[in-house]
């Protein structure tokens, strides 16, 4: 999902979060309006306090979200990511803000990378965007899960906490190889991509692990 924002027509999607957004930020026909941060590895798992939504439902609430309850460092801290992969990432987090893009229903996004590391892919990137509604929400992953399948990959159905996501695999091209998790919950969609730095054969685990994260922190 490096933490600079690239123009849509060059895109080369690091992972699933990456191209939700690339969905969502190219069909407007405008550039995305974003605020990328990067943060040192000292402060930015300083933060591992507890979920704002431990006692809330990881799925969407009766009443319509109308923002994401904080950004990146606020919910999805790296020493949060650390935990829920058990294994300490290497390197700098960065994130990225998005902003509405009414043309397709998004109320706003987040893009989170982790384990940073000079221009190489980053370990970890979750991507989390909040829509309208919920069909809008559903729409961007059969969007996402279509591109993926149109440059080879195959796909795999998984529960993460009673929420169906589909985990995405051997696609070809830069960024549709990597192992890449999405799903939609009422109002918002998550989408988790690993890098290099995290080895194949924990893959659906650690996929899994992190879009349980993101659907707890994120909740309202």
């Amino acid at each position: 999902m490096d933490s600079r924002p690239r123009p849509c027509a060059l895109i080369a999607l690091a992972l699933l979060a990456g191209a939700t957004l690339a969905v969502s930020a190219c069909s407007s026909g405008k550039p995305a309006q974003v605020v990328t941060v990067t943060v040192n590895p000292s402060s930015s798992s300083a933060s591992g306090s507890p979920s704002p939504s431990s006692s809330t439902s990881s799925r969407a609430a009766p009443t319509s979200m109308t923002k994401l309850p904080g950004t990146c460092l606020d919910l999805l801290p790296a020493a949060a990511v650390d935990n829920a992969l058990n294994k300490t990432l290497a390197g700098k987090t960065s994130f990225v803000v998005g902003t509405p893009d009414k043309t397709i229903g998004r109320v706003g996004y987040l893009n989170c990378r982790y384990g940073v590391r000079n221009n190489a892919m980053p370990a970890v990137e979750i991507g989390v965007s909040l829509y309208r509604t919920a069909a809008k929400a559903a729409a961007r992953i059969t969007a996402t899960a279509d591109d993926f399948g149109n440059h080879g990959a195959s796909s795999a159905k998984v529960q993460v906490d009673g929420a169906a996501a589909t985990i995405l695999t051997g696609g070809r091209g830069v960024g549709y190889d990597s192992p890449t998790l999405v799903l939609a919950t009422g109002q918002r969609t998550i989408a988790v991509s690993l890098g290099n730095a995290l080895p194949l054969a924990g893959r659906t685990k650690n996929l899994t692990a992190l879009a349980r994260l993101a659907l707890e922190r994120t909740a309202r």
